[in-house]
C-alpha cells in the first residue's frame, strides 16, 4: 500500500511544525520560569501547553514509525543469499550444472523463460562490463550475482560471525564447497544491475533541472539527489533476474522465500539500494509472489512479444497475409532496398564495421537522446562502448547476433540480437538509429520486418521486442503480454513517488491497450488477437486460467501455400473443367450470337454489383462515422475537416448507388437494359445524386399543385356553407 503523496506531504508537515511549535512553547515556559514575568497560574497553563504539544508530536511520530514497520516488516526465509565472484562464473563445469537446474526446473517453453546456458553467459559479460565506480565501462553501474541456498545452521552462524568481524569477502562459499553442497542445495541465481547513482534531477524538466543535474546530480561532486538503484534483472534485455533451479510443490511460496532472503541481503548489505525494482510478466511466478514478500506489486505498460509458433513453415509475405489486418501488410523490406539500404546480420561483429562497438554506442546515443528529448526518462543502464565489447568478449557466440543496416553506404542503425535457443527465443535490444538517414528509407520499420523474416526461416517461437514504442511493433505481428513490477524500500515517500510515476507512465500506453480493446473486427488468425494456452505460464492455477481465458492446447494455423501444394492437382483439374465451361459459354448457341451472355449471367453479375455496392456503402458510413467522430474532438484541425469532406463525399456515392439499384430492381422494364455498374465513384455517385433530387424536385412540385387544389376546395365548400347559414 501507498499514502497519497498529498496526504503524505500533510502529514510530514505537521508532523514538523508540531514539532516547532512544542519547542517554541517549551522555551517559552523556561524563560518566563526564569524571569518570573508572569503568574504562578499563567506559568502552569504554558507548561501542560508544551506537555500536550510533546504528547502530541510524541503520537504522531509512533503512528508514522508504526506504519513505517507495517510496511517493512523483518520476514524470515528459509534460504540465505551469497555473492557470487567472477571466478565462479568462469567455472565451466558449475556453470553447466546451474544452467541444466534452471532448465529443468519449470522448463523453457512458457512466456518469459530464458535458457539457463544463455542467462548465465549473459550474467558473466554483464558482471564484466559493470565493475562499479567511475572506471567503469558503465559509469557507477554494478553487476551483482547471487546464490541462494537452504539455510544450514552451521553455515549461517559462520556468515554471522564473519559478519561481525567485518570480514564479508570470506563469508562468500567458495564454488567448489558449494558444488559439493555445503550450506545447503542451491535454489535459485540472481543477478542484479544496481546503479549506483540514480540521478533524481534527471525527472525534473526545463532549466531548474539541468542546474539540479549539474549541482547535485550524478556527475556532480555533491551528489545529494542521487539513490542507489537496484534492478534485480538486466537493462539489456529487459527481463526479471531471479532464475529457479528446482521445482517446488508450492512454486508462490518458494519464490517468496527467495525474494525474502533476497531483501535480507540488500538489508544486511554494506553499501545497500534504497529502492530494488524486480520486472517480471505476467505469465512468471514473480508477478505473485510480491505481496508475500511485501514488495510493492504494480502493472506497468505492456510489453510486445512476437509469438510465431502457430505460423512455422510460412514464408514473411504469406504470414502477412494471415497474420496481420490489411492496413498492415505494407511492404517496408522493398521500400528500404528501393532507397538504396542494406543490412548484416552476424555473430562477427566486426562484419558490420570495424569498430562496431563505438558506431553501435553512438547510434544507441542519439535514440536516447531523441527519447529524452520527447520527456522519457533516462536509461537506468545506458549503452557505452564497453557493454557492447563485453558482449562481444565474454557473451557466447551461439547467445547473440549483431543486426546492422546501412542506407547508401552510411550506418543508419544497429541492434543486438540476443537469443536463447532452448526456449526458441530471440530478443531485439540495444537498438539506435541516425534519424535522418534511417526515417526517410523506413528504415526502423524494416528492421522490425526483418527481424521477424528473420525468426521465421529458424522456426522461432517467440520475438521479444520490449515495452517502448508499441504501434510499429505491433504492426508486424505482436501482442501485447501485460508486465508486472515489484518495488522494495523502506522510504514512504518513495513509495509513493513510485507509484505516482508508474500510473503517468502506464496512462502512456492506454491509448493502444483501448483501441485493440475495441477493435471492431478481428480474424482469428490475427496475430495480436490469440489466446493464451496453458504451456505460456510458469505456474498455471485455476484463477489464472479463468481471469485470461486459457485455451487447453496450442493450434498452428495451416498454411495457405502448403495447401496449394497439396491441391495443385485438384485445383489444376478444376480450372480445366472452368476452362472448358467457359469456351462453352463463348461458343455460339442455336441461333445466337459468339459470346453473348444469357439473361441468367447478366442477372448473377447484376446481383454481385448490388452486393459490392452495399458492402461499399457500409464501409463509407462506417468511415463517415469514424471522421466525424476525430472531428468533433478537434474541430479546428484542417486535415480532418478534408477527410470528413471525402468521406462525406464517398458515402454519398455509395448510397446513391445502392438506391439506384433499388429503383433497377423494383421496375421490371429497366432490369433488362441496364449493364453492370462500375466501382463506385465520386463523379458516378454526383451524376446519381443529381438524378435523384430532380425527381424529388418533381415529385415535391406535384404533391406541392395537390395541396393547393386540397386547400381550394375546402376554402370554396366553407365559403358556400358560410352564404347558406346567412341566408337561412
Amino acid at each position: 500500500t501507498t499514502l497519497p503523496l498529498p496526504y503524505l506531504a500533510i502529514e510530514l508537515t505537521s508532523l514538523v511544525l508540531n514539532a516547532l511549535f512544542t519547542l517554541a512553547n517549551m522555551a517559552l515556559a523556561i524563560k518566563v520560569e526564569i524571569n518570573k514575568v508572569f503568574s504562578d497560574d499563567t506559568q502552569f497553563v504554558l507548561e501542560i501547553n508544551y506537555v500536550l504539544g510533546f504528547c502530541i508530536f510524541l503520537a504522531t511520530l509512533l503512528a508514522h514509525i508504526s506504519y513505517h514497520f507495517l510496511l517493512n516488516p523483518r520476514l524470515e526465509s528459509r534460504y540465505v543469499a551469497t555473492e557470487v565472484d567472477i571466478k565462479t562464473l568462469e567455472n565451466d563445469k558449475l556453470m553447466k550444472l546451474w544452467g541444466d537446474q534452471i532448465n529443468a526446473a519449470y522448463g523453457t517453453k512458457y512466456i518469459g523463460a530464458w535458457d539457463g546456458h544463455g542467462a548465465l553467459s549473459l550474467m558473466k559479460a554483464m558482471k564484466k562490463a559493470m565493475t562499479g565506480g567511475p572506471d567503469s565501462p558503465i559509469p557507477f553501474t554494478r553487476g551483482v550475482v547471487l546464490r541462494i541456498d537452504t539455510k544450514c545452521e552451521k553455515s549461517e552462524m559462520d556468515m554471522k560471525k564473519k559478519q561481525k568481524s567485518g570480514q564479508e569477502d570470506d563469508a562468500k562459499l567458495e564454488p567448489d564447497k558449494m558444488e559439493e553442497g555445503e550450506g545447503g542445495s542451491l535454489a535459485a541465481v540472481i543477478f542484479i544491475t544496481v546503479s549506483e547513482r540514480f540521478d533524481l534531477a534527471s525527472y525534473v524538466t526545463g532549466c531548474c533541472g539541468s542546474v539540479l543535474s549539474s549541482m547535485f546530480g550524478a556527475s556532480s561532486c555533491i551528489p545529494i539527489l542521487t539513490l542507489r538503484w537496484g534492478v534485480v534483472g538486466f537493462q539489456w534485455p529487459f527481463h526479471g533476474g531471479i532464475f529457479l533451479t528446482r521445482k517446488s510443490d508450492k512454486p508462490i511460496d518458494d519464490m517468496s522465500q527467495v525474494q525474502r532472503a533476497l531483501v535480507h541481503w540488500n538489508r544486511v548489505s554494506k553499501n545497500p539500494c534504497n529502492v530494488l525494482m524486480a520486472p517480471c510478466y505476467i505469465t512468471q511466478l514473480d508477478s505473485y509472489s510480491f505481496e508475500c514478500s511485501h514488495f510493492l506489486n504494480l502493472e506497468v505498460g505492456p510489453s510486445v512479444i512476437v509469438d510465431l509458433r502457430r505460423y512455422h513453415g510460412m514464408e514473411y509475405k504469406t504470414f502477412q497475409r494471415v497474420a496481420l489486418k490489411k492496413g498492415n501488410r505494407r511492404n517496408h523490406i522493398g521500400y528500404f532496398e528501393k532507397k538504396g539500404g542494406t543490412y548484416t546480420v552476424s555473430r562477427q561483429f566486426q562484419d558490420f564495421d570495424a569498430k562496431h562497438h563505438e558506431v553501435h554506442a553512438s547510434l544507441c546515443g542519439q535514440t536516447a537522446q531523441q527519447r529524452v528529448g520527447r520527456g522519457e526518462a533516462r536509461l537506468i543502464c545506458p549503452v557505452t562502448p564497453g557493454i557492447v565489447k563485453s558482449l562481444q568478449d565474454n557473451h557466447m557466440k551461439e547467445f547473440r547476433r549483431v543486426f546492422g543496416i546501412r542506407v547508401n553506404g552510411e550506418a543508419a542503425g544497429a541492434a543486438m540480437l540476443f537469443e536463447f535457443p532452448k526456449s526458441s527465443l530471440m530478443t531485439s535490444d540495444m537498438q539506435g538509429l541516425q534519424h535522418e538517414i534511417a526515417r526517410p528509407a523506413h528504415a526502423y520499420f524494416a528492421m522490425l520486418a526483418l527481424t521477424v523474416e528473420l525468426c521465421l526461416k529458424e522456426r522461432i517461437d517467440f520475438l521479444d521486442f520490449g515495452p517502448t514504442t508499441l504501434d510499429p511493433k505491433l504492426d508486424v505481428g505482436g501482442r501485447l503480454i501485460p508486465t508486472r513490477t515489484g518495488y522494495y524500500t523502506h522510504s514512504v515517500v518513495l513509495r509513493s513517488f513510485i507509484k505516482g510515476g508508474l500510473d503517468r507512465f502506464r496512462q502512456l500506453n492506454q491509448e493502444v491497450e483501448d483501441r485493440l480493446k475495441n477493435e471492431k473486427k478481428t480474424e482469428p488468425t490475427w496475430a495480436w488477437a490469440q489466446p493464451y494456452v496453458e504451456i505460456d505460464f510458469q505456474h498455471l492455477t485455476p484463477a489464472l486460467k479463468k481471469l485470461y481465458n486459457v485455451q487447453p492446447m496450442l493450434i498452428p494455423f495451416p498454411n495457405p501455400d502448403a495447401e496449394d501444394g497439396k491441391n495443385s492437382a485438384k485445383n489444376n483439374k478444376n480450372n480445366k473443367s472452368k476452362r472448358n465451361k467457359k469456351n462453352k459459354q463463348k461458343s455460339p448457341g442455336k441461333g445466337g450470337n459468339p459470346g453473348k451472355k444469357t439473361k441468367k449471367q447478366l442477372n448473377k453479375e447484376r446481383a454481385k454489383q448490388r452486393r459490392k455496392n452495399k458492402k461499399a456503402a457500409e464501409k463509407a458510413a462506417n468511415a463517415l462515422a469514424d471522421a466525424k467522430e476525430a472531428l468533433q474532438k478537434n474541430p479546428e484541425d484542417e486535415k480532418l475537416q478534408m477527410a470528413h469532406e471525402k468521406a462525406l463525399k464517398t458515402w454519398e456515392a455509395a448510397n446513391a448507388l445502392v438506391k439506384a439499384d433499388q429503383e433497377h430492381s423494383s421496375n421490371p422494364s429497366q432490369r433488362a437494359s441496364r449493364a453492370p455498374s462500375a466501382t463506385p465513384s465520386v463523379s458516378v455517385g454526383a451524376q446519381k445524386i443529381d438524378e435523384l433530387n430532380r425527381k424529388k424536385g418533381i415529385a415535391r412540385a406535384s404533391s406541392g399543385l395537390f395541396s393547393r387544389c386540397v386547400y381550394v376546395c375546402v376554402y370554396v365548400y366553407m365559403c358556400v356553407r358560410v352564404c347558406m347559414c346567412v341566408y337561412v
